[in-house]
């Protein structure tokens, strides 16, 4: 088996509204060879997972999955199975998988598995091909490595417990997330309410506040000169410079790095020059500075701030292990290591109990080591430092906190500048004032860790992340609005009536198309950039208050959506394009992929569609938003039926453009007013000015105010650039376009056939991955459309042989009925540009499908005397 090609899709897709795993594999070598066919293949697969026994598979019951098995299945489809238990043992929760055969000729299946970690999905269908070789070759794997292998990846790559506290408080508020790089940087909202989280850090938190926190000696001066009560210290660089200070001191003393986390290399109540040289030893590793301060004798309490509120507070606990009287100190700590709270490092709401050379000097001056065994009952303290990431626990205490413990913590992260702080604070009792029990703050932290107070030991959960989500998000759910326009034709230009419309209204929208990515009318990105990544960029862009994304088919096909639901999903048409690619054979197929558009909504968003293509109005029956038809026709029969029951559509009557409710309408304008429909004579711009108008008016728009953003629209050339897109060279019209399929290159004959014209003159080719069926339709819609045919080619042929694509043209052209005369094949497409328009004559009307327009554009302007229609639009030469 060859796997070909592994990939993960993030959101809502083709497969499921879930993200999944698409691998494609090869098994050509199995020879066709089902899993009844090789030996005792079955009986090592069940030995080394013996778990699949339990999957349903297709028969919904428990064993479903071993009966297809004995009853012989394709590789592909164990790879599935594999790929999923695998994954289940290793923690993940996957209910969704599905296998197809995608070129039987080549031996070519597509495997889909839903996942929750993404490293770990990828790497389990690298393993699963693995287990599959290994049984093709007659061996029997070992599952037990490659499921502790995927769970390693699961721990270090899902969030923890305090960042999915945030996340989790996100997705109960609807607030979309999404993961930045592949640590735990994550994005919360979107456009210009977007925030970002890394663990207990916003992007609202002050740099110069997380540089003070991590300076404990600066933290400490910075506090004392506002008037909080804090330790008395020095910072000392020698053994000689700390033993000085220690001995002036006279006192119990703290030893701890000055720039250090998690309590490492802390050391508490020491009141021997051995010790403290010890101690000193143990902090430089982390710090070539150190700190040297008095020893506050108290309880150790964590008051945690997010955003000038204290949220919580917990006493913590040194790590203790209690005796049983036969085992060691060290046993007694990996037995509490077991306890399923605990992990290592932050995975977990505990940390595993670090039994490291600070355990065994505070077990030394105890006269204790690690192989001590303490008698029954007797509690052993192994550090005195309280952090959880040592291994403490911790107790919650929020509801005993003194209002003036309160302040001080809450006054203390103000003077730190800390949106987010715990401020750590020694009292004996938390209840009673720090001003009579001489309190003191000892550290202020930035990024505290949050797992105390989520899952204390003992006490009160706290919903922490619910806390911080607040400060982030006061009201709403940091969405702004999603238009996402999809369909075969008609996208880019629906988008761009859109976003004119919007950006009328003083709103900055974030645009993505076949042309680019646009801040308004700024280009950011040049190319065709209508996937789920270019959704992203818009999405991400702080100043974007509207998000109009251009939603192409295969986008959706390689990588989802790029967001989470729209507001407003517009279908334009589905119509024969892109077939044979990606699995998708026929229309139906094509149907599927545009739905998700209409799909991936919620009840409150509005679903524009086509009333006039069934294929479109049938993804009515498919979503759960609220739908708007529209049509160039008033009485178009499922028009009429929505409105007979209180709907909304959008039409046109006798010329004017109507948003209908129910029994009432509302003028929005006539198309005589807008320069992109001609008039009314380019029916499937009408169209797309009805989709325009129907989006907008979903978002809260008034038939007035589109009214005013519409009217004129098209008048400039720059307006719709590339469609339909209109010159004059003396007596030729010349138009350049983007249609690329057989109903854009009717839809452009059918409109320029109502213009006053000698003869149409067409250069159209068509990219090579389209296949034959599509070439050839393309072939006879030219062929019946134009007088004379000049058949170009793409320079990408992706995958074609040169000239093959232009030859199926011409071929089907001719048994359409051209002559030989009217039809030329010219391989360049400039060259065949250039060729029609030496060929044309007066009144003659050229129409190139071009591949890149610029050349052309730079032809027209190098070359001939032209006039481009700006004063007077399209209505120029529209004579019938």
């Amino acid at each position: 088996m060859k796997i070909l090609q592994v990939r993960a899709i993030e959101g809502a897709n083709f497969f499921s509204y879930r993200s999944v795993i698409r691998g494609i594999i090869d098994i050509s070598k199995w020879q066709g060879k089902t899993t009844k066919e090789l030996g005792d293949f079955n009986k090592r697969l069940i030995k080394c997972l013996p778990t699949l026994a339990k999957h349903t598979c297709s028969r919904g019951r428990e064993g479903g999955f071993i009966e297809r098995l004995e009853e012989g299945t394709f590789p592909g489809h164990v790879l599935e199975h594999v790929a999923i238990e695998l994954l289940t043992l290793a923690g993940e929760k996957t209910r969704y998988g599905k296998t197809r055969l995608l070129d039987e000729k080549r031996s070519e299946y597509e495997v889909i598995y839903q996942y929750e970690c993404q490293e770990a999905a990828l790497e389990a269908f690298y393993l699963a091909g693995e287990v599959l070789n290994q049984l093709f070759h007659g061996l029997v794997p070992e599952g037990k490595p490659l499921i502790d292998k995927l769970r390693n990846i699961r721990l270090k790559n899902l969030p923890g417990p305090s960042t999915k506290s945030i996340l989790d408080a996100c997705e109960r508020r609807g607030i979309p997330v999404q993961r930045l790089g592949s640590g735990s940087l994550y994005q919360l909202g979107y456009g210009r309410f977007l925030r970002r989280i890394q663990a207990a850090v916003t992007n609202c938190t002050s740099s110069i506040g997380v540089d003070i926190a991590g300076d404990k000696q600066l933290t400490r001066k910075i506090l004392s000169e506002s008037g909080i009560p804090v330790p008395q210290g020095i910072e000392v660089y020698s053994e000689e410079e700390i033993l000085r200070n220690f001995r002036h001191m006279k006192k119990s003393i703290v030893v701890k790095p000055c720039r250090g986390n998690q309590g490492k290399g802390v050391s508490l109540n020491l009141i021997r020059e051995s010790d403290v040289l010890t101690a000193f030893r143990l902090a430089e590793v982390y710090d070539s500075k150190i700190i040297i301060e008095e020893y506050v004798k108290g309880n150790n309490y964590r008051v945690l701030v997010v955003g000038g509120k204290v949220v919580a507070a917990a006493k913590r606990i040194p790590p203790t292990v209690i005796g049983d009287g036969k085992s060691t100190i060290k046993e007694l700590a990996e037995k509490e290591n077991n306890h399923p709270h605990r992990g290592d490092g932050h995975e977990n709401y505990l940390s595993r109990i670090l039994l490291d050379s600070v355990v065994v000097m505070d077990l030394h001056r105890q006269g204790l080591s690690l192989s001590s065994v303490p008698s029954r009952g007797e509690k052993i303290m192994l550090r005195q430092s309280a952090n959880l990431s040592t291994g403490s626990t911790a107790t919650d205490v929020t509801s005993i906190l003194h209002p003036d413990n309160r302040e001080l913590a809450v006054y203390a992260a103000k003077i730190i500048g800390l949106d987010i702080a715990g401020v750590d604070l020694i009292v004996e009792d938390i209840s009673k004032s720090y001003k009579d029990q001489d309190g003191k703050v000892i550290e202020v932290n930035a990024a505290p860790g949050l797992r105390m107070h989520l899952l204390p030991s003992f006490g009160q959960c706290r919903d922490i992340g619910e806390e911080i989500v607040k400060v982030l998000f006061p009201q709403g759910n940091g969405r702004i609005p999603v238009i996402s326009v999809t369909g075969t034709n008609g996208k880019t230009t629906t988008v761009r009536l859109i976003s004119n419309i919007l950006q009328k209204q003083n709103l900055t929208v974030g645009m993505t198309s076949t042309e680019g990515i646009y801040i308004n009318n700024q280009l950011l990105c040049k190319g065709d950039l209508s996937g789920p990544h270019s959704a992203q960029v818009v999405l991400r862009h702080p100043e974007v208050q509207v998000a109009v994304l251009e939603t192409a088919r295969g986008g959706i096909l390689r990588a989802g959506l790029g967001y989470n639901y729209a507001d407003v999903a517009i279908v334009t048409n589905v119509t024969e394009d892109h077939l044979g690619q990606y699995g998708i054979e026929d229309i139906e197929d094509l149907t599927k992929v545009k739905s998700l558009v209409a799909e991936a909504v919620q009840k409150h968003s509005y679903v524009v569609l086509n009333a006039e293509d069934t294929n479109v109005a049938g993804m009515s029956k498919r979503t759960k938003g609220r739908i708007i038809y529209f049509s160039t026709k008033l009485q178009n029969r499922k028009v009429c039926e929505h409105l007979a029951i209180g709907g909304t559509a959008v039409v046109v009557d006798k010329g004017r453009i109507l948003i209908c409710i129910g029994a009432d309408s509302s003028f929005v304008c006539h198309l005589s007013r807008i320069p992109l429909t001609w008039g009314g004579k380019a029916q499937h711009n009408v169209q797309n000015v009805l989709a325009a108008v129907a989006g907008c008016f979903a978002l809260g728009y008034s038939a007035s105010q589109i009214r005013k953003a519409i009217c004129g629209y098209g008048q400039q050339a720059s307006d719709n650039l590339g469609r339909l897109e209109y010159y004059e060279l003396g007596s030729i019209k010349v138009i350049l376009d983007y249609g690329h399929n057989p109903s854009g290159i009717k839809e452009t004959i059918k409109t320029l056939k109502q213009l006053k014209h000698r003869r149409l003159i067409g250069c159209v080719g068509l990219p090579g991955d389209r296949n034959d069926s599509t070439v050839q339709n393309l072939a006879r819609e030219a062929a019946q459309g134009f007088d004379k045919i000049y058949i170009k080619e793409d320079k990408d042929l992706r995958g074609r042989q040169p000239g093959e694509i232009a030859k199926m043209i011409y071929d089907e052209a001719f048994k359409e009925g051209k002559k030989p005369e009217e039809l030329k094949i010219v391989l360049g497409e400039e060259q065949a540009f250039l060729e029609a328009l030496m060929e044309a004559g007066d009144n003659d009307i050229i129409v190139i499908f071009y591949e890149k327009a610029e050349p052309l554009r730079k032809m027209i302007a190098d070359r001939f005397w032209f006039n481009m229609k700006e004063a007077c639009g399209y209505n120029i030469s529209l004579e019938v």
